[in-house]
């Protein structure tokens, strides 16, 4: 049997091998230097990271709500977490400077970020493990900003997520799935209302609701959903069903099980990714599969491509949490110069290792840098230097990290709204990654409203037809 057709199975007991979080340890003693590129007044770490310890942790149905003493509101609740106790934070940062922020998500599109919103990359942790208190390594050269604690795994990304993680009542829904597929026809309205219900966004209540019907009724519900649904309407289910960790590995299998490989969802799936997420991806395709991820790319793309995604997969970018060097980012400014205009030749791997090896706070402040000293914007180099895949996969990289809300909408938009029309499994791919990212997709519809000037929603009703159609209204919420 092929093991990608097999039914959505647990992440291995005790993790993903490779990653292992750090030990709970004492903030380091003394004075700790706040990031360059944070907002003014912020604490450390830098804008658009999770909360350190100490700072206010989110919130979801079921826990107890601790006292708030913070500027900010609560952020966005979700249900099925237990939440950890807080932790004393740091505190008497000096006064940052101003370099390569990111607009915060809450914002409307293309309006300055107040205090308190939502910033983009703070993974909502429903599912996820608590922050831990992270200390420098010891010997730090003198004068070298401090490298910022690890990003954890998204959500649905580590098994051991689920030990915060509280059960939810699934009776109801069960017994409703099993209704609407039992006997002559297909209720499909039920499906949607039941799959996209709220409380099983979290990717650990929807992986308990199918393990909960294929105990009940001793059937599998992906083979269910196969035998009375058909089409994109199918594909889509299938994807909610599977979580974001197994739609990822079965996305990159069929990406290259084909004549002629999608080079597009390589990149959706493996560029722009934190690395405890890409860690997690390649061991859970060796899980699923038996095979060395990078190998089966090797044989699927050429040269250039394959040295870029060898360094991507090598999970060894900047953490989100470092801050932004100045005499770094001149460095690299030079380099991307030397590469590109400079010579004769573009060297698309010089190029994807700035990229890759820099966070997006980094990568902002290289693209001004740039544009500040040469009169041009990077995107423009990239554009006129390079063609092909190798021109998307940079590209890709760039703008997801200059402008990740306006990124997103263009994200959406493409497969959707295409002179060649609808690319189904694309759109797909890129609805349910952002679905499992609520604040992601908050922003990226108000970016899309201010981009295309009408809503997401709308032009997913122009496109789309049926129970599809119904679907992805349904996933995309409220406006």
């Amino acid at each position: 049997m092929n093991p990608y057709q097999q039914q959505y199975d647990q992440p291995p007991s005790g993790g993903y091998q490779g990653y292992q979080p750090p030990p709970s340890q004492a903030p380091p003693a003394g004075h700790f230097q706040q990031p360059y590129g944070a907002a003014h007044g912020q604490q450390y770490p830098p804008q658009g990271q999770p909360p350190y310890p100490g700072q206010p942790p989110q919130q979801f149905s079921g826990q107890a709500s601790p006292a708030q003493p913070y500027g900010p509101p609560p952020p966005q609740q979700f249900p099925g977490q237990t939440q950890p106790p807080p932790h004393q934070g740091y505190s008497n940062q000096p006064p940052p400077q101003q370099y390569g922020q990111q607009q915060a998500y809450g914002v409307p599109f293309g309006q300055p970020a107040q205090s308190g919103a939502y910033q983009y990359n703070q993974q909502p942790p429903f599912g996820a493990a608590p922050p831990q208190q992270w200390q420098q390594p010891f010997g730090q050269p003198y004068g070298q900003l401090p490298a910022g604690p690890p990003a954890p795994p998204s959500p649905g990304y580590d098994v051991s997520q689920k030990q915060f993680y509280q059960p939810v009542d699934t009776n109801a829904d069960v017994e409703g799935l099993r209704k609407a597929m039992k006997g002559m026809g297909c209720d499909e309205k039920a499906l949607i209302k039941i799959l996209t219900g709220p409380k099983y966004v979290n990717p650990w209540a929807m992986q308990q609701l199918v393990a909960d019907y294929n105990k009940r009724f001793l059937r599998d519900l992906a083979n269910d959903i196969k035998s009375e649904t058909r089409g994109d309407f199918e594909d889509a289910l299938l994807a909610l069903i599977r979580g974001p960790l197994d739609n990822d590995v079965r996305t990159l299998h069929k990406a290259m099980d084909r004549a002629g490989t999608d080079e597009t969802a390589l990149a959706d799936v493996l560029l722009c990714r934190t690395n405890a997420d890409v860690k997690a991806i390649v061991a859970e395709y060796k899980r699923l599969g038996g095979k060395d991820l990078l190998a089966e790319i090797k044989s699927e793309v050429n040269d250039t491509l394959f040295r870029i995604y060898s360094m991507a997969l090598a999970a060894g970018s900047a953490e989100p949490s470092a801050p932004v060097n100045p005499l770094d980012v001149e460095s690299k400014v030079t380099e991307l110069h030397r590469s590109t205009e400079g010579v004769v030749g573009a060297s698309a791997v010089s190029v994807a290792q700035i990229f890759i090896n820099s966070n997006e706070a980094q990568i902002r402040a290289i693209s001004e840098a740039y544009r500040n000293k040469y009169h041009r914007p990077l995107q423009d180099v990239i554009e006129k230097e390079f063609r092909g895949d190798t021109e998307d996969a940079l590209l890709h990289i760039l703008l997801m990290s200059s402008d990740h809300a306006k990124a997103d909408a263009q994200w959406l938009h493409s497969p959707l709204m295409g002179r060649m029309g609808v690319k189904d499994k694309q759109f797909i791919y890129r609805l349910t990654s952002l679905y499992w990212n609520p604040p992601r997709l908050a922003a990226a519809k108000d970016a899309y409203k201010t981009v295309y000037r009408k809503a997401l929603k709308t032009d997913v009703k122009e496109a789309l037809r049926g129970d599809y159609e119904d679907l992805c209204v349904a996933l995309l919420g409220g406006d």
